[in-house]
């Protein structure tokens, strides 16, 4: 079988009957990017597809693909009103807007008894990069225990709300769970077959995977390189720099044997730290198949709680096994450069901004995780997308925005294949059937052990800040300009 014809039997597996509405909040790159395939996977909304933005920028997208397109500015005291003209009972919202509270919008679905699906949990405006907040308010913990206290309050029979199920956070989860099942084939004798939280917590401990990073790097190039003042992006801009912005943020496990300075539990015994400092002032050592080890930016990411809530052992109160977990983040080249520039203008906004598109003339963005500190040191699963393969998908779109979208179809088809399922996190899901529907817009999914270790290069140059008998300690893996 070759490959399209291999694609096009797994979308074919994946497409589904949907007889409600699909209103989408947002269409940025992500939304422009989910449009062209809803086709291929729900094949039958007609004019049954809404586009509400609160810009023209994809309304020709949205129209040559089918769909209606308001242009609506939704806020805490309109959002019901506008809402309830688009939203009925049996429909899905699809949030891929930025500024648009979660909250709000779970709440409306579930009392309006439609399914609800974002790739990020969004708060309303000035909260993420408000300084005059404490810290801690600006962070994606709290963020996201606010909508876990609004799971239990609606219950585990509500409406499916499938939140933060992009690719990181989202495919990501899914991708570790492969790579243990990987991991025990290769250490073990392969008989494990885990389907609760607790089995995949002891599947981890037993194979001795003390660090997970969520490790990314992008390597897409334009033809027009970036210019003084200038911020540029593969997606979102508004969002990046929400991300650089906010408190760096990690679950710290119980391998750790050096608590860093400058750190904060948020909550006693919850075994997640924030740093008093912004992620894109924060660094870190990571590795990725292309191109060995680098350096990224240790940003905040729901991920970073979930998958080491979902790997933990408990004994009461106390950690009987929890894995460091961590995303480390190198964007391609020019949004480094615009970070950079970012922090050296006192995290004043440059006056100009341009996200990446028809420009990109190669690259791929290379995303997948790393687990570490078991027998054979590290192990990586995950995507190599470049941008000539993400074309051939989606023609406007990049690896980037790809990846995202593959994971926000996967996360919409699980919604309506299970309708009642309350609020659910990506680590929730079946992470097969999620990778089955997301796979063919991945590229080469990839998977590799590495001797490396974040030491390599470094015992000579500052040997009194190294734990070199741990090579996967947090000490280890944080870059020198962060402090403590």
């Amino acid at each position: 079988m070759t490959k399209n014809a291999s694609s096009e039997r797994k979308q074919a597996a994946s497409s589904i009957d949907f007889g409600g509405r699909i209103v989408i909040v947002g269409c940025g790159s992500i939304g422009q990017t989910v449009l062209p395939l809803l086709h291929r996977h729900v094949p039958h909304t007609g004019d049954g597809l809404v586009v509400l933005s609160a810009d023209e920028q994809g309304r020709k997208v949205a129209e040559n693909c089918g769909a209606s397109f308001a242009h609506t500015h939704l806020t805490p005291s309109n959002l019901r009103a506008i809402l309830t003209r688009y939203v009925r009972s049996g429909d899905l919202l699809l949030n891929l807007s930025v500024d648009v509270g979660s909250m709000d919008l779970i709440r409306f679905c579930a009392s309006q008894g439609a399914l609800y699906v974002d790739s990020s949990i969004e708060p309303w405006p000035g909260v993420f990069d408000n300084a005059m907040l404490d810290m801690v308010e600006r962070t994606n913990f709290v963020a996201r225990e606010r909508v876990r206290d609004l799971a239990v309050e609606l219950g585990p029979d509500a409406p499916t709300a499938v939140v933060a199920h992009g690719a990181n956070p989202g495919l990501v989860s899914h991708f570790v769970k492969r790579a243990l099942l990987d991991l025990d084939r290769e250490l073990r004798d392969g008989s494990a077959r885990p389907t609760k939280p607790e089995e995949w917590a002891q599947l981890a401990c037993d194979l001795g995977v003390t660090c997970i990073q969520i490790s990314e790097r992008d390597t897409q190039v334009s033809s027009r390189p970036k210019r003084h003042g200038e911020f540029i992006n593969t997606w979102s801009i508004d969002g990046f720099v929400d991300e650089l912005m906010q408190p760096s943020e990690l679950s710290f496990g119980t391998a750790e044997r050096h608590t860093p300075k400058h750190a904060r539990e948020h909550r006693a015994g919850s075994g997640t730290l924030y740093l008093e400092r912004p992620g894109g002032a924060t660094f870190a050592r990571s590795w990725v198949p292309s191109l060995g080890g680098f350096q990224g930016m240790l940003v905040t990411h729901d991920e970073v709680f979930s998958i080491a809530d979902y790997l933990s052992l408990r004994d009461g109160d106390r950690f009987v096994y929890r894995p460091s977990v961590m995303f480390v983040y190198h964007p391609c080249d020019d949004a480094m450069l615009s970070a950079l520039e970012l922090e050296g203008r006192g995290w004043k906004m440059q006056p100009t901004r341009r996200r990446l598109g028809p420009d990109i003339v190669s690259g791929m963005d290379e995303l997948g995780v790393l687990l570490a500190g078991h027998s054979r040191n590290a192990y990586w699963y995950g995507s190599q997308l470049s941008i000539e393969d993400a074309r051939r998908c989606v023609s406007l779109g990049n690896a980037t925005s790809l990846q995202v979208a593959a994971g926000v179809i996967a996360g919409m088809i699980w919604a309506i294949r299970h309708p009642r399922r309350g609020v659910v996190e990506p680590d929730e899901l079946d992470f097969e059937e999620c990778l089955e529907i997301a796979s063919p817009y991945l590229g080469r999914m990839t998977s590799e052990f590495s001797d490396w270790t974040p030491l390599e290069g470094r015992g000579e140059l500052f040997p009194e800040e190294l734990d070199v008998e741990r090579p996967w300690q947090l000490q280890n893996i944080r870059s020198r300009q962060w402090p403590g």
